[in-house]
């Protein structure tokens, strides 16, 4: 369903069906803990009618769908109000990173759940001046780790980043620079009411994308959401990052052999066209232990049923926070130990500059 939903000529009917009221149920469980029940909605589409969910299953999950899309539309006109208060009255130039810049990879935008909204700031006294002007609209702005913040703004989380890319190994950040130097009048634009929302380009956006799924697998999981934009973004910008050579740029970010994991599961699990990807498969490494942590973890690790009952107790809180990060970085540390070495140490860093 996830593979049909994703991709516009992805044909649904297999052998699996009929399924059972019970599997369906599940289904539908499983696709709100991944944050992919929209795209489960488009692959159901493609069904026959015999085969598809009960009727009052399939209105629930209508409902889910509109109200995403409802909601997808009121953060387009959210961000349009931070680009006219940031960029049209104080001229600071912001670039919105993620989120609904994403979404346009996708063959229906509102079909991609969105989540908080997260601007970045080319130099420190931009970052600074935004926040003033943040601070004297009276909201509460909170410090977070990897040197950013957040705020509340028209009913959406807002984070202001000084760092694009979530890469935390000091010494590959000359080769980060060197990466927002040669992309820096490369950018690619969101269209939100005649309004061109400044995103960063192609090749920046495949980075951060894949980076920001590696940071949440250090820490406490990701969801299959994030896998679909990585997905999304190799197929969408294919033009555009067919003549950089992401290889050895993966290469000197020490991530290469987690890339070459993770576009096997994007071929295998989402039905990624291989001819997308920007370098011939690698065949040789196992990567299904990833996407079962994956599947296990739900969206950003809150969906874990092994800590959901003492997280209902600590109302949100993460539970067992050292256990879980340690037993990230003892399976990331083979495949990608520089990062897996220096994300707690920066993240520990970052707190404490602040």
């Amino acid at each position: 369903m996830l593979k049909t939903g994703l991709w516009k000529d992805s044909n649904g009917e297999s052998n699996l069906f009929p399924l059972t009221n019970r599997e369906w149920n599940e289904i539908f469980k499983t696709s709100i803990a991944q944050t992919v029940e929209c795209l489960i909605f488009d692959g159901i589409q493609k069904l026959k009618v015999e085969n598809q969910p009960p009727k009052a299953l399939l209105l629930n999950w209508a409902v889910r769908v509109e109200k995403h899309a409802q909601r997808n539309e009121v953060m387009n006109a959210t961000i349009l109000n931070l680009h006219s208060l940031f960029e049209v009255e104080h001229n600071i130039p912001m670039t919105l990173l993620k989120g609904q810049g994403i979404a346009k990879c996708y063959d229906n935008p509102l079909r991609r759940i969105c989540g908080d909204i997260d601007l970045f700031f080319k130099n420190k006294s931009d970052y600074n001046q935004a926040f003033s002007i943040i601070n004297k609209r009276g909201l509460e702005i909170n410090p977070m780790a990897g040197f950013s913040a957040e705020y509340k703004f028209d009913g959406f989380e807002v984070e202001h980043h000084e760092k694009m890319i979530d890469i935390h190994n000091p010494f590959v950040f000359k080769t980060l620079n060197k990466i927002r130097k040669d992309e820096e009048n490369k950018s690619t634009f969101l269209n939100i009411s005649g309004s061109s929302i400044r995103l960063p380009s192609a090749v920046e956006t495949i980075i951060q994308a894949n980076a920001h799924i590696l940071k949440h697998l250090l820490s406490f999981g990701i969801g299959i959401r994030q896998l679909c934009d990585s997905a999304r973004i190799y197929s969408f910008y294919h033009e555009e990052l067919k003549n950089t050579d992401l290889k050895s740029i993966y290469s000197k970010l020490g991530i290469k052999k987690w890339i070459d994991m993770l576009h096997q599961l994007l071929v295998k699990y989402l039905g990624l066209d291989e001819s997308f990807l920007p370098y011939p498969l690698e065949s040789k490494i196992n990567s299904d232990w990833m996407m079962q942590d994956i599947l296990v973890a739900g969206n950003f690790g809150f969906h874990n049923e092994n800590f959901k009952q003492k997280e209902s107790e600590l109302k949100g809180e993460r539970a067992y926070k050292k256990r879980r990060i340690w037993q990230s970085f003892v399976k990331y540390v083979r495949v990608t130990p520089s990062e897996a070495i220096w994300f707690p140490l920066m993240q520990y860093y970052s707190r404490i500059k602040k």
